[in-house]
């Protein structure tokens, strides 16, 4: 019998994260959210990113809620 070994998954650093192709669109959003000198994996990135877009904005005008 085979033994199966999970590799783990890749992680990368904000810096890199920020100059990929793939997260393009999310730059700003992800420079944001992300803490320099910390690594994510994609299921970690993709995860912020769906938290941060569903997230319900909250308006203020002149100190009160609207």
């Amino acid at each position: 019998m085979a033994k199966t070994t999970e590799k783990p998954a890749s992680t990368y650093t904000r810096e890199q994260i920020c100059t990929s192709e793939r997260f393009r669109a999310d730059r700003d959003i992800l420079t944001a959210l992300l803490v320099s000198g910390q690594t994510y994996t994609l299921a970690e990135i993709e995860k912020k990113l769906r938290d941060f877009k569903q997230t319900k904005i909250k308006e203020q005008i002149n100190g009160g809620e609207r």
